[in-house]
């Protein structure tokens, strides 16, 4: 380097060591300071917000209401009432509360299921011995469903499905209400009602 230039380099840096605010003036070339940072949060917020937006509430409520449904018809267990509140919910409040109602269903119907689940087992083995769910026996008294219940069993485990089914026989009944009534049977009378096919079960 030649010596004007090394002179003229150490006058400068002389004079911004005997002047600070010289110094201090000098455009500072570093990245500007965060927002968050200036305003003394030590804990910035994450990225993705933690709270759910009323779509996503929306879709958990559908979600667990299908699932809910599904299981109590697996523990059969009389069908929820459904419909699709949240569509007419306004407030976060009010989906958050329609939510917290089927999530409770949902735990409610998944401890049934895991009760009742032996007992259901045990009326599909007699099931398969019994008949097909639409089958109707040539004796007398005539049986109906894939449980082979008579009218007298109908009538004292059944008078709500009987009632809305239009007095309507078992073997026209969907799984779910058969099985339903079978289980309000089972729990009075075991599984005597099916004496042989209960046998060959290993259930009597």
């Amino acid at each position: 380097m030649r010596p004007a230039l090394i002179t003229a380099a150490a006058c400068v840096l002389a004079a911004a060591a005997a002047d600070p605010a010289a110094a201090a003036s000098q455009p500072d070339q570093r990245a500007p300071a965060s927002p968050v940072a200036d305003a003394g949060d030590a804990d910035p917020a994450p990225a993705t917000s933690t709270v759910r937006p009323h779509g996503s509430l929306r879709s958990e409520i559908r979600w667990t209401r299908r699932h809910a449904v599904r299981k109590a018809r697996r523990a059969a267990l009389p069908i929820p009432r459904h419909g699709h509140a949240e569509r007419h919910a306004v407030t976060r409040a009010d989906l958050v509360s329609i939510l917290d109602r089927w999530d409770r269903r949902l735990r409610h119907y998944r401890a049934a299921y895991a009760a009742r689940r032996p007992v259901i087992d045990g009326l599909m083995c007699i099931h398969t011995y019994e008949g097909s769910w639409d089958a109707v026996s040539d004796s007398t008294p005539t049986y109906y469903g894939g449980l082979q219940r008579d009218t007298s069993f109908e009538a004292a485990y059944g008078p709500d499905v009987l009632a809305y089914r239009g007095g309507a026989h078992a073997n026209t009944w969907p799984r779910h209400d058969q099985l339903m009534v079978a289980i309000r049977g089972y729990e009075v009378r075991g599984y005597t009602p099916w004496p042989a096919a209960a046998a060959a079960c290993g259930l009597l």
